[in-house]
């Protein structure tokens, strides 16, 4: 059934600097039930929901795919919290993500992170009630609260090594 493999597209390789490879690894997807509702073009993945492509992996309570007539896809994934993790490509470094909700868009290839939202790559930091990434621009926007909710932006980038290079002896 194409519908419940086009969960893929939530594969958060859009990611800056995600592990090229895994676009082409398969998806292994795990939970407690599944629904798949062709005429909606619609699968909904429930109960301790654990879906992996290569080295990307998430953790949601609830995952639900819709597909379009030109074969993309918007994810919704759900939880307390939605987790995922991905290597980062040519580098052992990964990159993070906590929040309430997480929706991938394949279309408008956005990613975006909702309540208390929290994205770490390496040791750099970003948190905030809202975080989307576009990845065809490469921009990161992050809200704190809002609608009566407290809470501010929070960032923490650390400095790049200061040392200078070392000279290469002939």
């Amino acid at each position: 059934m194409r519908v419940v493999w086009l969960v893929a597209c939530l594969s958060l390789s859009c990611l800056a600097h995600a592990e090229k490879a895994d676009r082409s690894k398969p998806v292994s997807l795990e939970a407690d039930s599944v629904r798949v509702i062709d005429a909606q073009r619609t699968a909904i993945y429930e109960g301790r929901v654990v879906m992996t492509q290569g080295t990307m992996m998430m953790a949601a309570d609830l995952i639900e795919v819709q597909q379009d007539e030109r074969g993309f896809s918007v994810g919704v994934a759900t939880g307390k919290p939605v987790n995922f993790r991905q290597k980062l490509d040519g580098r052992e470094e990964y990159a993070e993500g906590w929040a309430e909700r997480v929706i991938y868009d394949a279309r408008a290839e956005t990613l975006e992170l909702t309540g208390q939202a929290r994205l770490k790559r390496g040791e750099d930091e970003l948190r905030g009630n809202r975080i989307v990434y576009d990845a065809k621009t490469e921009f990161y926007q992050a809200q704190g609260g809002g609608n009566g909710v407290k809470g501010r932006v929070r960032a923490v980038i650390l400095p790049k090594s200061t040392q200078p290079a070392q000279a290469v002896k002939p």
